[in-house]
């Protein structure tokens, strides 16, 4: 082989090299968490002089947990009771309990007299941090469902940002739950990828206790996000038919045709633009839509209700969903690592029909979404969505006289927010 024929050789095999690097993701996988639902408590330790409904005087009580591959019967066979007592209860726990349904994990106790410690009286199994079962195990056998009395209070809180939304609202001293509450009450209304630092969220919320621990997640009642001297409004309150929504201060519903972004939470690489670098081929050319980046998995969003009008793979556009929404509006989605609808299926707004993925054209696991408006593409960022399902005239007078309260809450709240105040 000739010389020249040799470096033509060995620029061939270098471009190509080059070209899987810069054209395929090879970096780090980073995959998808989802947030950590609530756990139940394991241990609950009843405040004497009662427990489960049960006086306690001249009682011991002794706590455990139910361990992997432990049964109803086989805790209380281990602790002497008669097999035929054990049928019994099973029996009449059944219209209430099923008994098959004990969790590992979860709390349970035993009751015993304190002259008699061998043979317990009681025997009780907490189903959730507020449903208990109790089984009266001597004399009168039987089976009875208690409850632990729910206490809900009323809170206020604002934080101004620094950072990620759900650390500074823990640092506020509120459950970082509320965070993703927030994002879904101004979903349709604020665009979280420009939240600047300095910013302000105020809350009001409802939160449930039980014996002083948290029981599920706290409720927004309205909130107010500031930003720049602009503010948004949010007031929780049921239309005539009692399903409740969010609306703004003038009474219109917070909802929209179109979610602000396709996913909740990620960072824009790359926003809509006449003309950029391309990142893989490396040429000049036009961006018409917006990258999401975030790990592969994350469920991608349907940002409206619609149909599926294409959903596979095309070249350097990977697998890919593109739903029309109207005779006016269609959306896509591209770079998708898992399609989860097919071509002609209904989808709703906020419905999951992808996980991010690198696959096409793509240094990294992202989502491209393109939006189209009178078969043009255009930058769905700068487009103004009309409300929908405004309050009913007749409600007006009882929405106005739920909101000034709780307005007032969000007010002082901020006041103290860095120590400034920050009412508009």
């Amino acid at each position: 082989m000739k010389l020249w024929q040799k470096g033509l050789a060995v620029l061939a095999a270098s471009c190509t090299v080059g070209f899987f690097f810069l054209a395929v993701d090879v970096g780090p996988r980073v995959e998808y968490a989802p947030d950590p639902l609530p756990v139940a408590v394991e241990d609950t330790v009843p405040l004497p002089p009662d427990a489960y409904g049960i006086p306690m005087a001249g009682y011991v009580l002794e706590h455990g947990s139910v361990k992997s591959g432990e049964t109803f019967g086989g805790l209380l066979t281990s602790r002497g009771v008669d097999q035929n007592i054990i049928h019994g209860l099973v029996e009449l726990a059944l219209p209430h309990f099923d008994v098959r349904r004990m969790r590992s994990g979860h709390p349970y106790a035993f009751i015993f007299e304190e002259d008699n410690t061998l043979s317990p009286e009681y025997f009780v199994y907490e189903a959730d941090q507020v449903k208990y079962v109790v089984f009266h195990l001597h004399d009168s056998v039987g089976v009875h469902i208690g409850e632990r009395p729910v206490l809900e209070t009323e809170h206020s809180i604002a934080c101004s940002v620094t950072g990620a939304l759900y650390n500074d609202i823990a640092q506020a001293g509120a459950d970082p739950q509320l965070a993703m509450q927030l994002a879904d009450v101004f979903a349709w209304t604020v665009d979280f990828y420009r939240i600047q630092k300095d910013d302000i969220f105020s809350v009001v919320y409802r939160e449930k206790t039980v014996d002083g621990v948290p029981y599920g997640a706290p409720e927004i009642v309205g909130a107010r996000y500031i930003s720049g001297g602009k503010v948004k409004e949010a007031y929780r309150f049921a239309q005539a038919d009692g399903v409740e929504q969010f609306y703004d201060d003038n009474g219109k519903s917070l909802k929209k045709a179109f979610l602000q972004a396709p996913l909740k939470f990620s960072r824009i690489t790359s926003g809509f633009s006449g003309k950029r670098l391309h990142p893989v081929q490396k040429v000049m050319k036009a961006h018409l839509g917006t990258d999401y980046a975030a790990p592969y998995g994350t469920p991608i969003l349907a940002v409206g209700d619609g149909i599926v009008e294409k959903a596979g793979r095309s070249g350097g556009n990977g697998n890919f969903v593109k739903i029309r929404h109207n005779g006016t509006y269609s959306t896509q989605y591209l770079h998708m690592r898992k399609i989860l609808v097919k071509e002609g299926a209904a989808v709703q707004q906020g419905q999951v029909i992808g996980e991010v993925g690198s696959t096409g054209l793509a240094t990294g696991p992202h989502v491209c979404f393109r939006f189209w408006k009178n078969g043009v593409q255009v930058d769905h960022r700068k487009e103004e969505f009309p409300n929908t399902e405004p309050l009913a005239e007749e409600l007006m007078p009882a929405f106005e006289a739920f909101k000034g309260p709780v307005r007032a809450e969000l007010f002082a709240a901020e006041k103290t927010a860095r120590g400034r105040v920050v009412n508009f």
